[in-house]
Formats: C-alpha cells, sequence, structure tokens
C-alpha cells in the first residue's frame, strides 16, 4: 500500500495510475482537513467486493473454508463447464 497528498498525486496523476494498474496496489490519498482517500484499480476493487460478499454469512463461510481444506488435501475434483452456451448444460439421465 503506497500513499501521496492530493496535491502530489494531481500533479504526477498518470504516473500514479500507471503504477496503480502495474502492481495492483491501493494509493491512499491524504487530503486536506483530514479527507482521505483511496484509489485502485477497478478489477482490484471488484475482487474486494466479491469477498466481502463471499465472506457475508457464516454459512457461506464454512463452505468457502471446507472448499479450501479440500482442495489443500487433494480431495477436490475438476468438471468441465460448458463455455459461451447460452443454455444450460443437460443432465444425464
Amino acid at each position: 500500500m503506497k500513499t501521496s497528498t492530493v496535491t502530489e498525486f494531481r500533479s504526477k496523476m498518470k504516473e500514479h495510475l500507471q503504477e496503480i494498474e502495474d502492481s495492483q496496489d491501493i494509493l491512499i490519498l491524504s487530503g486536506p482537513k483530514k479527507k482521505d482517500f483511496v484509489v485502485l484499480t477497478l478489477q482490484e476493487y471488484n475482487a474486494m467486493e466479491e469477498t466481502v460478499h463471499l465472506m457475508s454469512t457464516t454459512a457461506n463461510s464454512n463452505r468457502l473454508l471446507e472448499s479450501i481444506a479440500q482442495d489443500k488435501a487433494g480431495k477436490s475434483k475438476s468438471k468441465k463447464l460448458p463455455v459461451n452456451s447460452k443454455t444450460p448444460a443437460k443432465k444425464k439421465k
């Protein structure tokens, strides 16, 4: 996580935005009157939102942690999913 002032960010905005994009890091801007800001890529923001959603309930958290434990223990299975299909895959009878 990097820091900058709003004034310094404004003067070197292009460089700062390129650095954030390249490193997928977060930039904290110290503004006047203790008004601070966070600058990050949309990709990083979306990842954070997804994590919040996945961990939003105890049941979701438990299922996710159980899945991670199964994967680490080598108990996961791979499935082939249809790609770019407009209709769901048909179930075998």
